[in-house]
């Protein structure tokens, strides 16, 4: 017994600091790991959104071809002091502002202050699209953002993360004017089944782990449905320059 003690004090005395020391390395490298992830997330997404942007321009197109429509709306009979004023949710780096018209004032909603620089850049771009406030939160609680106080409100890709679609929703129409639209374009669950309504499901879980909580089986088509707008017109597509197992997209307006 005093013999198995010595050996197990010899392994300690020889290996202790090794152990100790990978140890201290691990729990400096995790650290590090974890607040440097945020920046490098950040930079990806800003990577992916010029990628998408140019593999998804003509469907974005579509999507806002009433945009112009709908400011000179709002605008006519306002006062001459207000702006059309689009609300975007997840707004990161600044994808969408090509498509707003001129003269167009943004209230930019994003909860990773990571993108700042990357915003201001884009923002640098489009002289004629004015960042009037950037709020640093989530969707589900824009409290800083009075009632009724903007005509449009964009959310691209990001109703596939939100913590509470119905939550989000809720926001949506309160911030909206009556007569304001929503617009959206998102990649969704292809519910009928399918190679990639299976795979969808197989790397659901480590989507959202690793994917900062992006779903792969979210019908966001049913939560719009049953929202409460007073007009929802949307359609689903496949999006054939997409990976598969986000090619499915739904892409619509929802008027209050």
């Amino acid at each position: 017994m005093a013999s198995l003690d010595k050996h197990i004090a010899q392994l300690i005395r020889q290996y202790g600091p090794y152990v100790v020391g990978l140890f201290i390395m691990y729990k400096i490298t995790a650290s590090m790991v974890r607040r440097a992830y945020p920046y490098g997330y950040a930079w990806f997404l800003n990577r992916l959104a010029d990628r998408y942007n140019r593999g998804m321009w003509r469907q974005k197109e579509e999507l806002f071809t009433d945009l112009p429509d709908i400011k000179k709306q709002f605008e006519k009979g306002a006062d001459v002091e207000e702006k059309f004023t689009i609300l975007e949710i997840g707004v990161g780096s600044g994808a969408n502002f090509k498509y707003y018209p001129e003269g167009t004032s943004v209230i930019a909603i994003e909860p990773k202050e990571q993108f700042k620089t990357y915003l201001e850049e884009n923002a640098d771009q489009f002289p004629g699209v004015k960042i009037t406030e950037v709020v640093w939160c989530n969707a589900e609680d824009m409290k800083e953002v009075p009632d009724e106080s903007v005509s449009a409100v964009v959310c691209t890709l990001v109703l596939c993360s939100v913590l509470d679609i119905d939550l989000v929703l809720k926001e949506v129409k309160r911030v909206l004017k009556s007569g304001g639209r929503f617009y959206f374009m998102e990649h969704v669950f292809q519910p009928e089944r399918s190679f990639t309504h299976y795979t969808q499901r197989l790397l659901n879980p480590l989507q959202v782990k690793f994917g900062d909580n992006c779903h792969l089986t979210r019908e966001t088509w049913k939560n719009i449905d049953k929202a409460g707008f007073a007009e929802v017109s949307y359609k689903r597509f496949s999006a054939y320059k997409m990976p598969s197992i986000i090619r499915p997209h739904l892409m619509g307006t929802a008027t209050k």
